[in-house]
């Protein structure tokens, strides 16, 4: 055999077993495609899975009613969930990336007393809160940081303060019947003696005058004691449609401004239906417009205007009388309290609890020098 044969042979060996090769190598490399193509579609499922579970976590991280705030282990923020949003006025992008204790200016740790804690708002308002702390581990054990939870309780300690008010004024009633029965009996006797003192003493004696300065007391007095009772005895209304022109044309028939120079005038929409007692509303908005009459001093203006969402019927009352300071409007619904030589304090307090009874509500809006407005809401007739 020639060399050149012998080559040829060698060749042709060589290119049988790179041919073999090459065979094995794409066979290697379409079983290679082929579990490559399985992983795509099992880390596209498991990517789905992790979509699903991130989106469910913060969905319900989203959905809980009480305010969440995370943070790392450097003390920043991580999370701020919508409630803690609604409960602070923040919103998640203005504070993740922000150290808590300088959005905050406190440590984030809970104080040791449940319910103590205090957190400020955006609009710079404390806001109470109880609150509480957990830590974030990873599934390993290692911190990654820790949570708060927190529950806005403004509205508890209203309720509260408004439960306490209303025991006060439960106890302040029952003292006033107590004192308003033990006075009438000896004010009966009192004004008739002075009855009779009267009729024995001519009009030219001058002893006549203290006499009826006597009957002019025990009626201020009698006057006192029958607010006493009306405020002390339960409310008894009988809702009907009463329109609210007829009303106000009522209460103003009583009306005396005490010879003062007030014009009054009432809107175009007084012709409203409210669902309401129409002699105890009456009765109200008299006590109000009383009150305008004497905030004026000399000439003035009040003004009386209607109006309706659909479901409250609203009568606004605004005069351009001495207003009051926030402290005084505060209280001007409360009993006895009264900024009037010879006021009682009942007029407005027992006017809070007639629309009260109705399902209603009644408010004031004022400042000093700048007169006053009392709105008082009843439902709306259908």
């Amino acid at each position: 055999m020639t060399v050149q044969s012998t080559d040829m042979q060698a060749l042709v060996t060589a290119l049988d077993a790179f041919t073999q090769s090459t065979q094995a190598m794409e066979e290697a490399y379409r079983r290679l495609e082929a579990r490559v193509s399985v992983l795509d579609r099992e880390l596209a499922g498991k990517n789905r899975e992790l979509a699903m579970t991130t989106d469910y976590l913060s969905n319900l991280l989203e959905s809980i009613s009480d305010g969440c705030i995370a943070i790392d282990m450097e003390g920043v923020i991580t999370r701020f969930n919508r409630a803690a949003t609604v409960i602070l006025g923040y919103s998640a992008a203005e504070l993740t990336g922000r150290p808590f204790n300088e959005v905050f200016g406190r440590e984030f740790g809970a104080p040791r007393r449940p319910g103590s804690g205090e957190l400020e708002s955006k609009s710079g308002r404390s806001v109470p809160v109880s609150e509480r702390d957990s830590l974030i581990a990873g599934h390993d054990g290692r911190l990654l940081g820790s949570v708060k939870t927190f529950e806005d309780l403004s509205e508890l300690i209203a309720l509260r303060a408004q439960v306490r008010q209303i025991d006060r004024l439960a106890a302040i009633g029952e003292m006033a019947a107590t004192i308003a029965h033990e006075i009438r009996n000896p004010l009966g006797g009192i004004r008739g003696f002075a009855a009779f003192l009267a009729e024995d003493i001519g009009d030219g004696d001058p002893r006549k005058r203290l006499v009826l300065k006597i009957q002019e007391g025990v009626q201020s007095l009698d006057r006192v004691v029958n607010e006493l009772l009306e405020y002390t005895r339960p409310v008894e209304i009988e809702m009907r449609p009463a329109c609210c022109k007829e009303m106000i044309e009522a209460a103003l028939a009583y009306l005396d401004t005490d010879g003062k120079s007030i014009h009054i005038t009432c809107g175009a929409e007084a012709g409203i239906n409210a669902l309401a007692d129409k002699q105890k509303t009456g009765q109200v908005l008299l006590n109000i417009l009383l009150n305008a009459v004497q905030s004026i001093d000399g000439a003035g203006e009040i003004r009386i205007e209607v109006s309706a969402d659909g479901a409250e019927v609203s009568i606004a009352i605004t005069d351009t009388g001495c207003g009051m300071d926030e402290e005084e409007a505060k209280q001007v619904f409360s009993p006895f309290y009264t900024t009037k030589e010879k006021g009682t304090g009942l007029g407005l307090a027992v006017s809070h609890k007639i629309i009260e009874a109705h399902g209603g509500g009644i408010g004031v809006r004022s400042a000093p020098g700048a007169g006053s407005t009392f709105t008082v809401r009843l439902p709306q007739a259908e």
